[in-house]
């Protein structure tokens, strides 16, 4: 009627816990954020249209509201528009990852999907270049003083 537990003891890792990592966090230009914007709206039009069904997500909307929230700090930080720069994080790479694959999955321009593409490529290059934050009100910013992460596509 009754069971017995059996009862294991666990010894405790001997190995030290691991720090917890920083995200990596590139800067990109307004440029950038603009094409960002229109391979996700892009890809969210083809998703709606040729997949009813799965009904909107709301995801695009949430991070194209965080780009901008963190464009608008870096305007204050940084007031000329070529030298301002967004933080964007590599986690929201897959974002962008997952927009590429959906317009190519529902038969998206091709022209949007190689944007993507190469600003996906872009900014892996720039991880090895990822740089520190600070906050202005909770938003992220880039401190304007620090040195620009290698050379720009903006002209």
């Amino acid at each position: 009627m009754f069971r017995r537990r059996n009862y294991t003891t666990t010894t405790p890792d001997p190995r030290p816990a691991p720090a917890s990592s920083r995200p990596e966090i590139i800067a990109i230009t307004l440029n950038e954020l603009e094409t960002v914007e229109r391979v996700l709206l892009h890809a969210d039009e083809r998703k709606r249209l040729r997949r009813p069904d799965l009904g909107p997500s709301g995801h695009t909307a949430r991070l194209l509201a965080a780009l901008y929230q963190r464009a608008g700090a870096a305007s204050v930080v940084q007031p000329s528009r070529q030298l301002a720069r967004i933080p964007f994080y590599a986690s929201d790479f897959l974002w962008l990852e997952h927009a590429i694959e959906d317009i190519e999955l529902y038969g998206g321009r091709p022209v949007i999907a190689r944007d993507g593409r190469h600003l996906l490529n872009r900014f892996n290059a720039l991880l090895g270049q990822a740089r520190a934050i600070t906050h202005m009100g909770g938003t992220p910013v880039f401190d304007p003083d620090t040195a620009l992460p290698g050379p720009t596509t903006d002209s």
